[in-house]
């Protein structure tokens, strides 16, 4: 037992690492304006051997436990990547860009989340990893509000750096009052208001109603009166939005903040920041070639710009396998995330949450489910889960 739980700590640390390094990454190549330079491409570099060999420590532990897995994952993976080689060359150049981010950092992650056996360890990881991610987070945030860093009009690294801490002390906090907590949620939110993006408040707003949706029908005495406090404040805290987000856009802009997402959300309109172009560009692609789809890469293509990604998990999907095998892939994936919500472990349940909040909610949105580690590790997470419902029901 206590060397499973060595294990389990081991592979967990692992599955973290890139978030911390990464967070201290990026605070140094903002905080000493290292972009573009060598000293920032040494610290870019340096980031990647620190996770590559936290990964590679945590591996003979992971193949001793899902050898088979391993195996069978990569193989996949692989016969997946030839066959859009072969049959999408005007992909090729796209595809050599996503060898990197998914066989060397999301799909370990996934096997790696896959082969743990006690959860817990991995939200006591990753509650450990959220005060550093945090320290340097609101450090930076520190620095760009007094002058001495920038990030530009806002940065959307940041926010989502500053996402982990600011759903994992809100988990805390409403489970149980403490003031450090508060004080750290609220500081990890006011960075991702002042100087992040949209995305990443979407994400905290569904994790509170997933993580409040259990405590209205919690009966216990001990609890009920502190979930009736959370409840009233949060409706409190909707009625007055508008107003704490004019007090707030106001005191920042005295620091010369000047708020993209407060701007924004007081603005009373719908703003796509150029994704209305997107998806109808990729929507019209996907008319064309229904069935096969364009391959993985092809809306990178498509679009056309460094950085391009369809912003929507859904279409990204769609454009990838086409409607038939894309759609099934999509189904498959909700009732796997469906069945994970409504298990009966209590425990399982916020972790999904958690990650379902970090992993998948902002791919409606931003980034590109192909490259993004959170949703490798929430695919990791699920797919645990719903072999461990089925085996409890046969």
């Amino acid at each position: 037992m206590v060397k499973n739980k060595s294990v389990d700590q081991k592979i967990s640390i692992a599955i973290m690492a890139p978030f911390i390094v990464l967070t201290i990454q990026y605070f140094l190549l903002i905080y000493f304006d290292l972009n573009g330079t060598s000293n920032g491409a040494r610290v870019q570099m340096l980031s990647k051997i620190v996770v590559g060999l936290l990964f590679l420590y945590a591996l003979p532990a992971v193949l001793k436990r899902s050898f088979g897995k391993f195996i069978g994952v990569y193989f996949i993976a692989i016969l997946i990547f030839l066959f859009n080689y072969l049959f999408f060359p005007n992909n090729h150049v796209y595809l050599i860009a996503l060898v990197f981010p998914l066989f060397g950092m999301c799909l370990p992650a996934f096997i790696y989340t896959f082969s743990l056996r006690d959860l817990d360890i991995l939200k006591k990881v990753m509650i450990k990893a959220s005060y550093v991610i945090f320290f340097f987070g609101a450090l930076l945030g520190l620095a760009i509000v007094t002058g001495n860093a920038t990030t530009g009009s806002y940065s959307m690294a940041l926010s989502y750096y500053m996402l982990l801490p600011a759903i994992l002390f809100l988990d805390k906090l409403i489970d149980k009052y403490s003031t450090k907590e508060l004080l750290f949620a609220l500081i990890s939110i006011f960075v991702i208001l002042a100087l992040g993006s949209r995305g990443a408040l979407l994400c905290i707003a569904v994790f509170i109603v997933l993580k409040m949706a259990p405590l209205i029908f919690q009966v216990s005495r001990s609890k009920v009166f502190y979930n009736f406090l959370v409840i009233v404040s949060l409706v409190f805290l909707s009625l007055n939005l508008d107003k704490l987000l004019n007090t707030l856009y106001e005191l920042l802009t005295k620091y010369d903040i000047n708020s993209r997402s407060i701007k924004l959300l007081l603005s009373g309109e719908v703003h796509l920041s150029g994704r209305d172009y997107i998806y109808e560009n990729l929507i019209q692609a996907v008319t064309n070639h229904p069935l096969v789809g364009l391959g993985l890469g092809a809306d990178r293509r498509i679009i056309g710009k460094e950085g391009g990604y369809a912003h929507n998990f859904f279409l990204e999907v769609i454009i990838n396998f086409g409607v038939i095998v894309g759609g099934i892939a999509i189904i498959l994936f909700l009732f796997i995330l469906i069945r994970s919500i409504l298990t009966k472990n209590t425990k399982n349940y916020h972790l999904i949450i958690i990650w379902i909040s970090l992993g998948f909610i902002h791919l409606m949105v931003s980034s590109s489910y192909i490259t993004d580690i959170k949703f490798w590790i929430l695919l990791g997470l699920l797919i645990k889960i719903n072999i461990e419902i089925g085996d409890k029901l046969t």
